[in-house]
């Protein structure tokens, strides 16, 4: 049975922008960007990680232990729904996954939650295991199969055929392996998994890496016991250091690259050959800080990182080009590091302020940026769905 969480009484501000109130960010003679509005709520919005959205709502999680639910149908006057600060239980909540009427949280642990009601979620299963689940960080989902990338070193697999009630499938560890020392993000590719590793983001002296591991059956498309696991590919440089999101859209994937006190850099590696990554193009990030957030929409890859929020054309994948670069004083005023992850919806940018405690809605008012943005029919790199192993659900761990 599930346990009922008590929704709490919020207390937030909304700030309605009717002018520009950032620098840059112009195509032609128009602004490219504007804040529609602003939450910040140091309580449900406790140093706010990533987003993601679902009919009407976003969901927020923050690594001050919060996670918020969001109302965006007008996205001029959001609302906070409900949310839930819990240090210990919500510690590090940074990436979360909706499944219709339930919600994976990544924190320390992997935590299902009912939102049939968003008023009033129910916090429904929590998979514990610290000896092979740490600090999930980024999660994508293939078939009844969540893969979740966990910063102490481990790619976990869970079954969320129930997504009420998901099953760790498997677990391995790529740090004792010497594969990847700090797994980020993740992402889904035809029968494989794309992995970024930061390496320190610049604090050890370590070319940042793109891992590729087959993880499906070519032939019968079930998934391989995590034993079985085979890191196919490996792309390592200095220009991927601080790599911590990925995006893979066709046969490329798209990785967002931060350090400290040193520009930032969107890559774009050719997995067309996954035995054989091989980058493709790299463009610097105007802000001083990140990327740390990369979504792709149409033929438009946004970033988000410091103050900014930047849009780069990417028909062209091995040629990007960059439309236009906004800087949010308004809604990010701390600068360190503040914006952190961003999606793109019908003309507008939901954006995290993890410095600010703060959610910010952008309009994207170029025509240009909004045109390319529709959906673009990036070639599938798969057409099948995968099938459960024989047996039993335990594929074996390493």
């Amino acid at each position: 049975m599930c346990s009922v969480g008590m929704p709490q009484l919020l207390s937030y501000a909304v700030f309605f922008v009717l002018t520009i109130q950032g620098q840059g960010g112009i195509v032609g003679r128009s602004p490219a960007f504007s804040v529609a509005a602003v939450l910040f709520d140091d309580t449900a919005l406790a140093k706010p990680h990533d987003v993601e959205l679902q009919g009407s709502l976003a969901f927020v999680p923050g690594k001050g232990g919060s996670i918020a639910i969001i109302e965006v149908a007008d996205p001029a006057k959001p609302h906070i729904l409900w949310h839930r600060q819990e240090e210990k239980r919500l510690h590090n909540a940074e990436t979360v996954l909706p499944l219709g009427h339930y919600l994976l949280l990544g924190t320390n642990d992997l935590i299902s939650i009912d939102i049939s009601n968003p008023r009033a979620p129910r916090f429904c299963k929590t998979v514990s295991d610290r000896t092979r689940i740490s600090r999930i960080n980024g999660m994508a989902k293939r078939g009844d199969y969540v893969f979740a990338a966990g910063k102490d070193g481990w790619i976990d697999v869970f079954d969320v055929s129930d997504p009420g009630s998901p099953i760790l499938v498997g677990a391995r560890n790529t740090r004792s392996s010497g594969e990847l020392g700090w797994p980020h993000d993740i992402d889904v590719f035809g029968d494989y998994i794309v992995v970024v590793d930061p390496a320190g983001f610049g604090r050890r002296d370590l070319p940042g890496k793109v891992g590729i591991y087959r993880v499906a059956h070519p032939v019968t498309c079930e998934l391989i016991p995590v034993t079985g696991w085979e890191q196919v590919g490996v792309l390592a440089n200095y220009d991927l250091v601080g790599a911590n999101r990925v995006q893979v859209a066709g046969t490329y994937a798209f990785v967002a690259a931060s350090q400290p006190d040193k520009p930032g850099k969107v890559v774009v590696v050719d997995i067309s050959d996954p035995a054989r990554p091989a980058q493709a193009a790299a463009l610097s990030f105007s802000d001083a800080r990140g990327p740390n957030g990369l979504t792709i929409a149409g033929s438009v890859l946004f970033l988000a990182g410091g103050q900014t929020v930047e849009a780069v054309e990417i028909t062209e994948p091995t040629r990007p080009v960059k439309l236009a670069s906004y800087k949010c004083l308004q809604a990010f005023p701390a600068g360190h590091d503040s914006a952190h992850d961003l999606v793109y919806r019908d003309g507008y940018l939901y954006v995290t302020g993890q410095n600010d405690n703060c959610f910010c809605i952008l309009r994207v008012n170029s025509p240009r940026i909004r045109e390319l943005a529709k959906e673009y029919a990036w070639r599938p790199c798969s057409t099948t769905t995968w099938n459960k192993p024989n047996g039993a659900k335990a594929a074996g761990d390493q």
